[in-house]
């Protein structure tokens, strides 16, 4: 990774401690992982903030969108590299307009806690939140 920085079009920043104002100046968001673990919070983060993204199939993998209209799934490096280039000639306008829609319509905080709500009814959730605000009611604080 570090000898992409290297090439004088490429930045190679590291960790940052926050993503949000890269992503924002970016014209694609590119997430070509091999192995992923659950849904990809990078690939959610780049949607939300209506960014296009090319994805892997791995990394596209739990995220409630349509391949071809929200984001564009790439199956090979090659496949990768031709989407990318599209992106950036303007042949997918809408992409990142579609991206936060889908986040908004299927990423949601309340819709996706909604299925918490269905489990938990909310008698149980009030007294678990009594329970732990006596709890900490009775907890020594701790300036640090």
């Amino acid at each position: 990774m570090l000898r992409l920085g290297k090439n004088p079009d490429v930045t190679v920043s590291g960790r940052v401690p926050d993503i949000r104002p890269f992503l924002a100046h970016a014209d694609v968001a590119v997430a070509p992982l091999r192995i992923a673990r659950g849904i990809q919070n990078k690939v959610l983060e780049a949607m939300a903030l209506g960014r296009p993204v090319v994805a892997t199939l791995e990394a596209f993998e739990g995220v409630r969108a349509a391949p071809g209209h929200d984001l564009l799934v790439a199956s090979d490096p090659t496949d990768m590299a031709r989407s990318i280039i599209e992106i950036l000639e303007g042949r997918h306008p809408h992409l990142g307009m579609h991206a936060r829609l889908a986040i908004e319509r299927n990423h949601c905080w309340t819709h996706t806690l909604q299925r918490l709500d269905e489990l938990f009814p909310r008698s149980a959730r009030s007294e678990s939140a009594r329970m732990q605000s006596q709890r900490m009611m009775l907890s020594p604080i701790t300036a640090i």
